[in-house]
């Protein structure tokens, strides 16, 4: 396997499991509460939180490994769901690929911790970039 495989296979189980929480998430809410909007209200405060904390460009990321651990936390999560409402099948082969992207994660964290750094550090250099006045007081006026 290329030595660039592993962390890509690792960043493609990612994604597919952050849309695996988000069908689980739907898919509880569409069992506990009957109602298709109850799904969609809880697919997007999913996505949402997701998107601000624990994604790869989130604002408020926590750094590595503390975005892993929350993330496949929250996977866990979203297999129990599974399980709870009835789905063992599914909350099965959700649980596998989590368990499998803990070996990933484990296999190539050197690799990933690395490029997490390095995410960071671009964030915190265009934040420095784009933190130059603009308008009127840059102007002087």
């Amino acid at each position: 396997m290329p030595d660039s495989a592993g962390p890509a296979l690792s960043a493609v189980l990612m994604f597919l499991l952050e849309l695996g929480l988000l069908g689980s998430a739907g898919f509880w809410a569409l069992t506990v509460f009957s109602s298709p909007w109850a799904a969609v209200a809880a697919v997007v405060v999913v996505a949402a939180v997701w998107g601000l904390v624990l994604s790869p460009k989130a604002p408020a990321r926590p750094g590595w490994p503390w975005h892993t651990v929350a993330g496949h936390v929250l996977f866990l999560l979203g297999a129990v769901v599974l399980f709870v409402v009835g789905q063992p099948v599914l909350g099965g082969i959700y649980l596998a690929l989590i368990v499998l992207s803990l070996v990933l994660t484990v296999l190539y964290r050197e690799r990933l911790g690395q490029e997490s750094r390095q995410a960071r550090q671009e964030r915190h250099g265009a934040r420095a970039e784009t933190a130059r006045p603009t308008g009127r007081r840059a102007a002087g006026r």
